[in-house]
């Protein structure tokens, strides 16, 4: 991924959101696959295809014993269920089970159909790659791992419901889904006098030197902003780096009328991450919504915009809540910008 998303996730000291003790939302990766749950244990697993032929395998599952299940093939270049390989013996994804798209956008496959995804998935556990009628394979290394991982977050092994590991567990103990949070906007009625959104910007540039030196920040060309929190308060952003497509600012809580300043890292926790990752101090992209007081961001890891991280926080009146956050770490698939949702809420 880019140096912008990588940095994204690193962790300063400054002004932070609140932060849960423990999330419940999770981010795995294991070898040629990876598995995202959300704060809802809502879970994806994917894998891709080793080139650049947009091909990818998803399964998706709500959590809860009747969760809907829904699993996909899909690949930019057209195919048809018969091409469809598993170590190169025909998949057998036929029958009124799987629904059969296809365009000169390119093909898919789908089921919601349990007993379908469930002999799916018991072929490719032990297999190696499956292809689409293309020299594009989609490998299958780390998959049996992906999908033990997001039995085990929604508590499923060992139980009726598993699609992989079942035994004889009730689908009444698959646990419910957690409620989902809610984050209510917060509308932003205070308002800049004239001219002092520039006045205030140049303070917290004097206020914030070291802070720029120390980061290396470049002369962007981009505009820096700031935005009336309170008659007190005010989000300040300002341009630090600029890569191929997108750029990246420092956000700052000022204090109107002195411009002293405190850099704001908003929280961005998720089970499996890195301690130092867990926030993020660098706002990719990032905007201000006066209108609902959100603060969001969105990092491609690369120009296709097929892997990165987006995020929003909503200004309580004294810090900036997580209400929405998606990641992919491992660039591929079939729809640029489709990253699987790790937080939701409700506003």
């Amino acid at each position: 991924m880019t140096s912008a998303v990588l940095l994204a996730f690193g962790m300063t000291a400054g002004l932070s959101g609140s932060l849960s003790v423990e999330p419940i939302q999770s981010y795995d990766s294991y070898q040629s696959w990876f598995v995202a749950c959300d704060n809802t244990l809502t879970c994806v697993a994917k894998g891709f295809d080793d080139g650049s032929g947009g091909a990818e395998i998803r399964i998706e599952r709500h959590a809860g014993a009747d969760g809907e299940l829904v699993a996909s093939i899909s690949s930019n270049e057209r195919f048809t269920p018969s091409d469809i390989r598993i170590d190169g013996k025909p998949a057998g994804l036929g029958g009124a089970a799987w629904e059969y798209t296809s365009s000169s956008d390119g093909s898919s496959i789908t089921s919601s159909d349990f007993t379908a995804i469930r002999a799916l998935i018991r072929k490719l556990r032990n297999a190696t790659h499956v292809t689409m009628g293309s020299e594009e394979a989609i490998p299958l290394a780390g998959f049996s791992a992906a999908m033990l991982r997001l039995e085990d977050r929604q508590g499923r092994i060992d139980g009726v419901t598993a699609l992989l590991k079942s035994g004889s567990r009730p689908a009444s103990s698959v646990p419910a889904a957690p409620p989902l949070p809610h984050i209510p906007s917060h509308p932003i009625n205070a308002r800049f006098r004239p001219g002092e959104e520039t006045k205030l910007i140049a303070l917290v540039r004097a206020d914030q030197k070291a802070l720029f030196a120390k980061e290396e920040c470049q002369d962007t060309q981009q505009t820096p902003e700031a935005f009336a929190l309170d008659q007190a308060q005010a989000l300040v952003l300002v341009p630090c780096i600029m890569g191929a497509y997108q750029g990246s600012s420092l956000a700052f809580i000022a204090r109107r009328g002195s411009g002293r300043a405190q850099r704001l890292i908003a929280p961005m926790p998720y089970l499996g991450n890195d301690r130092d990752r867990a926030n993020a101090d660098y706002f990719t992209e990032g905007s201000f919504d006066p209108a609902t007081g959100t603060l969001s961001m969105a990092a491609k890891g690369r120009g296709l915009a097929d892997c990165g991280v987006a995020a929003s926080w909503i200004w309580n009146g004294k810090a900036f809540n997580l209400s929405a956050m998606s990641l992919q770490q491992t660039c591929g698939g079939s729809e640029p910008g489709d990253w699987p949702v790790l937080f939701r809420s409700t506003q």
